[in-house]
């Protein structure tokens, strides 16, 4: 699990050093030369994450690539330090957790944004542990499955929050996946992560005239600071990754089209979010 940490870790810190490498001007032999490497290839296995470098060496490149700007240089040297010691608040054992799983939760901590699309299910990322518990009732792995979802919500809440933009169908607020009481107190959760200015959340009407991409299934779009964007299709077992420039395409602009022209305005979303809790509330 920690393995696959680091190593998302080391891809997104590769391509801020590649970036940076490109704003310079500079090649990879030029800047190997310029922070005292000895091969040029270390500057590669750097930049496409296969190697991590020491607090020096990643001083010595900053230096190269005249990168005085504090925030910049932390930035850098913060994400160095999370590949090198990774810790974890989800405390389950790992010979129970799915590896595409925890996958899933790598790339997450690492992004700077998110797009969730869900037509049958609530995000991962917004769902409560009663909520997580029902959907994966029946599995062997039911308390690491609950674990991890909730260690996933961190992201949110921490001090350098990830974005957030949830693209939710209108049925799923009605689907009795649990209890009204609980289901009353899932979507109050919801209300407040929306207050935070890090998260948006988007109803998509079930009446939306013609296709859009949601009906074809939950996704998300992961975007970084630097690396390129990746889609995880968050299927009930199995998430898949996807890394091709021009699937991904397909998906950036599914999303884009989902927010701007199919969804509610945040807004009027959260009104009709509130008024099915309180139409819950008078019937319980």
């Amino acid at each position: 699990m920690d393995q696959n940490k680091a190593n998302a870790v080391l891809r997104e810190l590769g391509a801020q050093v590649r970036a940076a490498r490109n704003r310079a001007g500079l090649d990879q032999r030029s800047l190997a030369r310029f922070a005292g490497f000895k091969a040029h290839s270390r500057i590669s296995d750097i930049e496409n994450g296969k190697y991590q470098a020491t607090d020096d060496e990643y001083e010595r490149l900053l230096d190269a690539l005249d990168i005085t700007e504090h925030d910049e240089r932390e930035r850098i040297l913060d994400l160095a330090a999370q590949a090198v010691a990774i810790r974890t608040p989800v405390t389950v054992d790992p010979a129970v957790i799915l590896g595409n799983t925890v996958q899933l939760i790598d790339h997450e901590r690492v992004a700077r944004r998110i797009v969730a699309a869900a037509p049958l299910l609530l995000p991962g990322l917004l769902q409560t542990s009663e909520y997580a518990r029902a959907i994966h009732d029946g599995r062997s792995d039911i308390a690491a499955q609950v674990a991890l979802r909730a260690g996933r919500r961190d992201i949110l809440v921490r001090p350098d929050p990830v974005q957030l933009v949830a693209l939710i169908d209108s049925t799923v607020f009605l689907r009795p996946v649990i209890p009204p009481a609980e289901m009353v107190s899932q979507l109050r959760h919801i209300l407040w992560l929306g207050e935070r200015p890090n998260v948006t959340i988007q109803v998509v009407p079930s009446r939306a005239c013609g296709y859009h991409a949601m009906l074809a299934g939950q996704f998300e779009l992961i975007e970084f600071s630097a690396a390129s964007p990746i889609v995880l299709l968050d299927h009930h077992y199995a998430p898949m990754v996807l890394r091709d420039p021009e699937e991904v395409a397909k998906y950036v602009n599914a999303a884009e089209h989902l927010r701007t022209e199919v969804a509610m305005t945040a807004k009027d979303s959260e009104t009709l979010i509130a008024e099915i809790a309180q139409g819950m509330e008078r019937h319980e």
